[in-house]
């Protein structure tokens, strides 16, 4: 895999444009496609003029004998060139005709493979971006609230030895703690296995540098609550359910071009040689210098293979129902995956509202805490549980938010429609400075 300098990736366009250079699957894809381009040309090429030149040179001795009453043992050497030029122009072949339809299909079903790839490239580049993205959301709020227990726990085991509670309150205390920090901990180490995904396009990735969601982003409700309008896409947008539908079309072609194996072929030949030799065949005979000009029709007619054409044919028929099986499959998956994106926008949105309100009442939360505990009304612990409310509420709300990117992201891609506008459109809602709320 080629070195990256990762540090410079700070947006989504930007893991796209490695991914693009280096993602195995994609370049798949790519060369795929320019392979089907070329099967295109030799089906093509099949139906134009073959010719062909041949041409021999041979050094000849020969030894021959006369009978009769005086017989006589002669020896000679000499030479013996050969040139010709053959075409060979088909007029009818059924075969090939349906074979360049196949090629042209196989075409086009490699094209939408492509776009496929490269939109699932996308969904799962977005997709392992925004978990790195909540992953380390998680490590602050885990890092927040181990400090906020224990702060606590050292409240409690102040109290303890005051003789304010009991012992028992602070060894609770001490155990949350502890439980505090193996969630940290855990968090950590999930934070390295989300880079790794990161790092299957970009490479070592240990200094990358993601952005953070601006404050005032605003997401509009980019999916609607049409489900039905966006299923109705799936059959006309889709790479994927467009790509199988070729593949039952050149499976078509593929039947009909083992069928058309049984039909005669009819092909224009025609031929020009030379053929130069010192001396003649016989004792005594002068050599010669002879010119050929041949034109004609050549006609082949099956009569039996042994059963392979017919093998092939049935071949191809189960290939058909296979490539058709192959397109109901996809547009299931299709369907899933549509639906899947709508119901996890949605769920998303409503994670993101409920947030806010979470937030506004954490903050109430955290500013009447602070101003009791000037007044003696609250205990710091008061305060520290209320700012670990407020953490978590912001924690919750930055999921959601992801979930409604990443569901985009993934509708767009199940559609082919996502576009590079789209990812600048997304990429303007994060900015490099850290934010301490969202509102």
């Amino acid at each position: 895999m080629p070195a990256y300098a990762t540090s410079s990736v700070t947006s989504l366009g930007e893991l796209f444009a490695i991914a693009r250079e280096s993602e195995p699957g994609y370049l798949a894809a790519k060369a795929n496609l320019t392979a089907s381009k070329a099967r295109a040309r030799q089906a093509f090429g099949a139906m134009l003029p073959q010719v062909t030149a041949s041409a021999t040179a041979n050094g000849n001795r020969r030894r021959y004998e006369t009978l009769g009453s005086s017989p006589n043992t002669l020896h000679d050497r000499y030479h013996a060139d050969t040139d010709q030029v053959s075409l060979t122009q088909p007029l009818w072949h059924a075969a090939n005709n349906a074979a360049l339809r196949e090629a042209h299909d196989g075409t086009a079903q490699a094209e939408y493979q492509l776009k496929d790839t490269e939109q699932q490239l996308y969904f799962k580049l977005a997709s392992a971006w925004f978990d790195l993205m909540q992953a380390r959301d998680e490590v602050n709020f885990t890092t927040a609230q181990r400090e906020a227990l224990r702060a606590q726990w050292e409240i409690a085991r102040r109290a303890a030895t005051l003789g304010a509670q009991g012992e028992p309150q602070a060894e609770e205390a001490h155990a949350k703690y502890e439980e505090a920090s193996a969630d940290e901990a855990s968090a950590e180490m999930d934070v390295s296995s989300k880079l790794a995904a990161v790092e299957q396009w970009v490479g070592p990735a240990d200094d990358l540098q993601q952005p953070y969601l601006k404050q005032d982003a605003e997401l509009p409700d980019l999916i609607g609550d049409d489900l039905d309008a966006w299923l109705e896409q799936v059959d006309t947008h889709s790479p994927a359910v467009l790509a199988a539908a070729r593949a039952i079309s050149a499976a078509d072609e593929e039947v009909a071009k083992q069928h058309d194996g049984h039909q005669p072929t009819l092909d224009l030949v025609a031929s020009y040689g030379k053929n130069a030799q010192a001396v003649g065949n016989f004792p005594g005979q002068a050599g010669y210098d002879i010119r050929t000009l041949t034109v004609g029709l050549q006609v082949n007619v099956p009569l039996y293979s042994g059963g392979t054409q017919s093998a092939k044919v049935a071949e191809a028929l189960a290939m058909r129902d296979k490539a058709y099986d192959d397109m109901v499959a996809a547009r299931r998956q299709a369907t899933l995956s549509i639906k899947d994106a709508f119901y996890g926008w949605r769920a998303g949105a409503a994670k993101a509202r409920a947030a806010r309100i979470a937030i506004s009442a954490a903050e109430t939360g955290v500013a009447a805490a602070t101003r009791g505990s000037t007044k003696g009304l609250k205990t710091e612990a008061d305060v520290l549980t209320a700012q670990q409310q407020l953490a978590g509420a912001r924690r919750d709300m930055l999921k959601g938010r992801y979930q409604q990117l990443t569901a985009f992201i993934k509708l767009k891609a199940t559609l082919g429609e996502l576009s590079i506008t789209d990812v600048d459109e997304l990429d303007g809602c994060f900015t490099s400075q850290k934010q301490e709320a969202l509102r």
